[in-house]
């Protein structure tokens, strides 16, 4: 595995409502060309949302619990602004 100052992060933005197997088979695929995906949900209060934060958030969780290379993380800013070199795990 690479140092973190080599690490190819991925940063996966969106809502995630909900997370389906397309979804899945990007984050897949996307390990093949990274060492990390961050699935990253945005925080949207004029969006609406079938499901909460939290039940999309332990959701995604669930399926990549095993894969220490996919995070999940939330986030209410521009995406832009999301910090890739994460030291912490995104959701524990």
């Amino acid at each position: 595995m690479s140092s973190i100052e080599n690490k190819r992060i991925a940063l996966f933005p969106g809502t995630f409502d909900p997370f389906t197997i397309g979804h899945q088979s990007l984050v897949r695929r996307g390990l093949e060309l990274v060492d990390e995906i961050v699935i990253s949900i945005g925080i949207n209060d004029k969006k609406l949302t079938y499901f909460s934060l939290e039940k999309r958030m332990e959701a995604i969780w669930n399926l990549y619990k095993d894969n220490p290379r996919v995070k999940v993380m939330s986030y209410n800013q521009l995406t832009v602004r999301i910090p890739l070199k994460r030291s912490e795990p995104a959701l524990s």
